[in-house]
């Protein structure tokens, strides 16, 4: 069996070199290319001195059209407009994608829709598989609790973290509004300063940003003289990378399409 050829993204920044790590270590797969910006100051060196590994043979590269091709995998995890360009440029290479940027709008999600129209793409807001795993148990808990409780969902990130509330806590939002048969736009309560009152039936989200925090999320279903707290917390950043790359393994040879890492995992969510 064939490894997979994989393409990092945005290979520079604090996930891109989680990435590196993931994919060099991962006996299945072949890094083949890593992508920075045309005036980065690593552009042109091996990507060992990212990663503190031994010379791997593989330059970092501002050229992202040139390394594309159908037998090839991206691994993006950068920022909203550039994700967006690397998308029209897989499209055009018939590149398969997995996508772990955050903080699109509607527009660019409406983009990557019909990008799946001609390439299989993997769309997720968590790679891990704990998150994952919360997701399903956050649905058995909404169906169980979700009538008689207070749902709030709180998340912690780094201070560097642009996008709030993180794409996995709207995930998490998600679904619960679902289990629920609602959209989460119409119960989610973003912000509270001076009096505002719960109104009932509604999701409440907190946001902290501080430190070097990896991932913190909770979900709560306050019921009265009692609380269940459903969490996940992430440790390192490598079970993220690790849990795209298995993603990218899994694209290959895959038809056209928008998967979710339920999907890549299995994950039967009740």
């Amino acid at each position: 069996m064939s490894k997979a050829q994989i393409i990092i993204n945005a290979a520079t920044g604090r996930m891109g070199k989680e990435l590196l790590i993931a994919t060099v270590n991962d006996k299945d797969a072949e890094l083949v290319g890593a992508i920075a910006r045309e005036d980065h100051p690593m552009a042109g060196n091996d990507i060992a001195y990212l990663i503190g590994a031994e010379p791997q043979g593989v330059r970092i590269s501002a050229d992202l059209p040139k390394l594309l091709s159908n037998d090839k995998v991206l691994i993006d995890f950068s920022l909203p407009d550039y994700s967006i360009e690397s998308l029209e440029h897989c499209v055009a290479a018939k590149t398969p994608i997995v996508i772990g940027t955050t903080g699109y709008s509607e527009e660019q999600l409406q983009q990557i829709e019909g990008a799946a129209k001609e390439i299989p793409i993997v769309l997720a807001a968590n790679y891990s598989v704990g998150v994952n795993s919360l997701i399903g148990l956050v649905k058995q808990a909404t169906a169980l609790l979700g009538d008689k409780a207070d749902i709030e969902i709180f998340e912690a990130h780094h201070k560097h973290k642009k996008d709030a509330p993180s794409g996995t806590a709207l995930a998490l939002g998600e679904a619960v509004a679902k289990e629920q048969g609602k959209e989460l736009k119409d119960v989610a309560e973003w912000t509270r300063q001076g009096e505002s009152p719960r109104k009932d039936g509604n999701i409440g989200f907190s946001v902290m940003r501080a430190g070097d925090i990896v991932g913190t999320h909770d979900v709560v279903f306050a019921l009265n003289g009692e609380m269940v707290t459903l969490r996940h917390e992430a440790q390192s950043r490598q079970c993220f990378a690790s849990g795209a790359v298995v993603a990218a393994k899994w694209l290959e040879n895959k038809p056209a399409g928008l998967y979710s890492m339920q999907d890549v995992l299995g994950l039967q969510v009740v």
